[in-house]
């Protein structure tokens, strides 16, 4: 149980799942821009990669503290190609510019960027 006064502790239990690439991308604003702890559980290795300042990695009835960094060395190695992540990244940035270009009606830059788009998720499912 936790309690205190006027802290700022938020707990977030999978928060990516069922959520569209948008409002990822909001959530991960959010968790940036928050002025205080967060506690995240997640099977979400790109968020947790991404927000997190360290990990507790819980397997085999042990919890690890692991930097940012190690945590990412481990799940390249462990769980991924080793450009997972990175593509993971770049589909969420063409996605967003796709989202972009259609609002502006800009349908052939649009269509360009839905081919890389094919590109990169092609390379992910290798």
């Amino acid at each position: 149980m936790i309690s205190l006064e006027k802290v700022n502790f938020l707990l977030l239990d999978e928060p990516t799942g069922h959520l569209d690439i948008y409002a990822q991308i909001a959530l991960e604003q959010a968790i940036s821009e928050y002025k205080g702890t967060i506690l995240m559980v997640s099977h979400d290795y790109y968020t947790v990669a991404n927000c997190m300042d360290y990990v507790l990695w819980v397997e085999n009835n042990t919890v690890r503290r692991m930097s940012i960094r190690k945590f990412r060395q481990m799940i390249y190695a462990n769980h991924f190609d080793k450009d997972y992540l990175l593509l993971e990244q770049k589909k969420k940035e063409t996605e967003t510019r796709i989202h972009q270009m259609l609002q502006m009606n800009e349908f052939e830059k649009a269509k360009v960027l839905m081919e890389s788009l094919e590109e990169v998720i092609k390379k992910m499912k290798v």
